[in-house]
């Protein structure tokens, strides 16, 4: 069932899909690849939080690449994604995954752990794995995962009991192809003066309570942000080109690591790319690159950027003023009080965005988390209460 994913009903909207439940369950010949940069929060506290996410990116063009287009099931967490796949593509993906950890050590010297578990495994153990989708964008379709399977996988990666689950970089039988990496914005400001990355996990795990939790959190960042358009985190007057490091980190991606003539070649194509994007937007030219019109490049970016996610966490990304953020606050720990969810958030001023693009397929999507740590940081409050409730139910 390669074409289970294409196939599934999408949604017009994120809220809708927790009006009904339209999620099916995975078929038993797929695959949960879970990637994760180690040391991630330590990296983030010496200032590197931009590697941490542009690695993510390179994971997500890499396994796009093999397929062939976008069209498949896969959430970005901050400093990982998380992929269910079928078993048809697992040989070209395991070496594809087992290059990419070897180019992010080499270019940003970190380290990526990666581990393969076969949906089959988790279905033996009573886990379950359930997917749906929306439409984001006309070039975008963001999965959403429910089902404890998620969980169990990722702890069996990360124990490393069983070492058939993991992904070396001894496996490589082939280059990782990075075509459609990009990374060519600024941090972008929020113009409401805060950005929050927040997680929200349910505490019941039942399809009815959880969908019942999420859409009360949606609802209420709807009454105190605003509809959507008033949160996003990618204001379109804040968009700017970056002029910094990160069009030289871009080139070094495509030339393998190595400053040679193919990485200077590189360099000076997106340079001039920049450039004809920049005079576009200024000028209002109407300079057309696959399916983009670069005088309009802000608004491809600003609707497909993927800033509200689902994998049995409600994961976002909004922007808005301190006032509400506050209120947000006091309503998620309240809920936390009567013991409804557990979550964690993260508080900055800006936004960042990694872009990746199949311009063949007329594809593209934009990660987006807060500037300094975002849902990386998010993460370690949210896993600091989670360890904390696990614990006193042990006591008990």
């Amino acid at each position: 069932m390669d074409d289970f994913y294409q196939t599934l009903n999408r949604s017009s909207d994120f809220r809708s899909v927790f009006e009904g439940n339209q999620f099916l369950p995975v078929p038993e010949d797929w695959f949960l690849l879970i990637t994760d940069i180690a040391g991630s929060t330590k990296a983030i506290d010496n200032g590197r939080y931009k590697d941490v996410n542009t690695a993510g990116g390179l994971i997500a063009i890499a396994v796009a690449n093999v397929y062939g287009h976008m069209d498949f099931p896969f959430v970005f967490g901050g400093d990982g994604v998380t992929f269910l796949l079928p078993i048809t593509y697992l040989p070209s993906v395991r070496s594809a995954i087992a290059d990419t950890i070897g180019k992010i050590r080499t270019t940003f010297d970190l380290e990526m752990k990666a581990g393969i578990v076969p949906v089959q495994e988790l279905y033996k153990r009573g886990a379950t794995v359930y997917l749906s989708k929306f439409e984001a964008s006309i070039h975008y379709n963001q999965c959403l995962i429910f089902g404890n399977g998620l969980d169990l996988a990722e702890s069996w990666v990360k124990s490393q009991e069983d070492e058939s689950f993991l992904v070396r970089e001894t496996e490589r039988t082939t280059d990782a192809d990075f075509t459609g990496f990009t990374c060519r914005w600024q941090d972008i400001p929020s113009e409401k003066g805060e950005v929050v990355s927040m997680i929200v996990e349910p505490t019941r795990k039942d399809y009815e309570s959880t969908a019942k939790i999420i859409s009360r959190v949606l609802n209420f960042i709807r009454m105190e942000f605003g509809e959507e358009e008033d949160y996003h985190p990618v204001p379109l007057s804040q968009l700017e080109l970056d002029k910094g490091p990160y069009q030289e980190k871009e080139a070094l991606v495509h030339s393998n690591g190595k400053k040679g003539i193919e990485y200077y070649l590189r360099l000076a194509k997106i340079k001039f790319e920049k450039l004809a994007v920049s005079m576009a937007i200024k000028y209002k030219i109407p300079l057309k690159s696959s399916h983009y019109r670069l005088d309009k490049l802000k608004e491809y970016q600003a609707r497909s950027a993927d800033f509200r996610k689902f994998d049995g966490t409600l994961k976002m990304v909004i922007h808005g003023s301190k006032k509400s953020r506050i209120a947000l606050e006091q309503f998620l720990e309240n809920m936390e009080s009567d013991g409804l969810i557990l979550f964690g958030h993260f508080v900055s001023t800006k936004s960042l965005m990694t872009c990746i693009l199949k311009a063949g397929a007329s594809q593209e999507v934009h990660f987006v988390d807060g500037a300094g740590g975002g849902l990386t940081l998010a993460a370690k409050e949210w896993k600091q209460k989670r360890k904390m409730a696990t614990s006193k139910q042990e006591v008990v």
